[in-house]
């Protein structure tokens, strides 16, 4: 077992004043330009609520998608913060500490570290406050930067590989994927690993493209990496696939994260009666399937959306953060801090301008995903 490099940090006076990243507009063209830094009383009792102060918050095309208004799930704005027009916390994701909890909730402890079970409950801020313990999840055990991106990544991941096909680990069971190199795609490599199914990750043609491909292999647990050219080549299908998948081997599960040619592709490959989930369209091209492994195959498509499934079934989240951790502690996932760029607020000494523009620098920045961290 891996050392827990969770830590509890120094306890803190809860403040009168909370600071907070908002909009109240929206803007394709321009993201940063709706957002504004916002110093406010909360109206809340904190006498008699859970406060929590942000540790890391990650920047997601989600968050960014709100800020344009074209992202379907929209949290709801309040005129809470004393801002002029209705206004939201930017953010659905991020990792707090517990620094004041009522002694009415004995399942929290001050310096707990927690998550929030559901999206829209803004994040970019240096406090939160929370009634019920029920609506956090503890993630004591993870770093900062497992923890910070568990709620989406890790449970998106965790959902994909578990929820859908009864594996069998006894057998030469596949998943392939495409665009290998992402995070969601990372950490499925790793947990279908630890669950025995064998991954087939693809990624796009580049140069050092067998550089890459050995660490998608030896550092995140795919167990083959091949290209989208080798992907779209039907020689290459015919000829060498069943070379990399062995003897009597299934390929049960496609995960769809591009769309356009690179999903019909994977789905070729895909055995009878399988399934591809798709829960993202980097290509921004429709996923078109062929007709024969609907009617000669019996393929089946779906969509797959981590924030419906956590309204659905919030309970299922606690269970996916829990399992998550523990195989964390097994040394079976690792940390996402090395495919994370992360910049810091200076929490006394960073100004409301210098915040602003750091956390506009971030939201336009393209290259790794960038992370937010509060210098307490």
């Amino acid at each position: 077992m891996i050392s827990r490099p969770f830590m509890r940090l120094m306890s803190t006076k809860v403040p009168k004043q909370f600071k907070s990243i908002v909009y109240s507009t929206h803007s394709v063209e321009d993201v940063g330009s709706v957002l504004s830094v916002q110093n406010y009383t909360p109206k809340e009792d904190l006498s008699k609520a859970i406060v929590l102060r942000t540790l890391a918050f990650p920047i997601n095309p989600s968050d960014i998608n709100q800020l344009q208004g074209v992202y379907p799930s929209k949290p709801e704005k309040t005129l809470d913060y004393s801002t002029e027009q209705p206004s939201a916390i930017a953010g659905n994701e991020g990792v707090f500490e517990v620094v004041s909890v009522p002694k009415s909730e004995s399942s929290l402890s001050e310096g707990d570290w927690v998550i929030p079970v559901h999206a829209n409950q803004g994040t970019w801020s240096n406090y939160r406050v929370f009634s019920k313990a029920s609506d956090l999840i503890k993630v004591n055990g993870l770093d900062l930067h497992s923890a910070a991106t568990v709620s989406v990544n890790g449970c998106t991941a965790y959902q994909l590989v578990n929820n859908y096909i009864d594996w069998d680990p006894s057998k030469n069971e596949w998943l392939i994927q495409n665009a290998g190199t992402s995070g969601v795609s990372k950490i499925v490599t790793q947990i279908a690993k630890a669950k025995g199914v064998k991954t087939l990750s693809v990624i796009r043609d580049r140069e050092g493209f067998e550089s890459v491909a050995r660490t998608l292999e030896e550092k995140y647990g795919a167990t083959r990496v091949i290209s989208e050219s080798d992907n779209s080549d039907k020689a290459f299908g015919k000829e060498q696939m069943p070379k990399i998948l062995g003897p009597n081997a299934r390929v049960r599960l496609a995960l769809n994260s591009v769309g356009g040619k690179s999903s019909a592709c994977i789905a070729r490959k895909l055995d009878q009666d399988a399934l591809m989930l798709t829960y993202g369209g980097m290509s921004k091209q429709p996923v078109t399937l062929p007709t024969s492994l609907h009617i000669f195959k019996g393929l089946t498509s779906k969509g797959f959306w981590i924030t419906e499934n956590v309204k659905k079934n919030p309970s299922e989240k606690v269970a996916n953060v829990r399992d998550f951790i523990k195989l964390y502690e097994e040394g079976k996932i690792i940390s996402p801090k090395d495919e994370i760029t992360t910049v810091e607020w200076d929490v006394n000494n960073t100004s409301d301008d210098e915040l602003l523009q750091l956390i506009r620098e971030a939201v336009s920045a393209t290259g790794q995903k960038r992370m937010v961290r509060l210098k307490w």
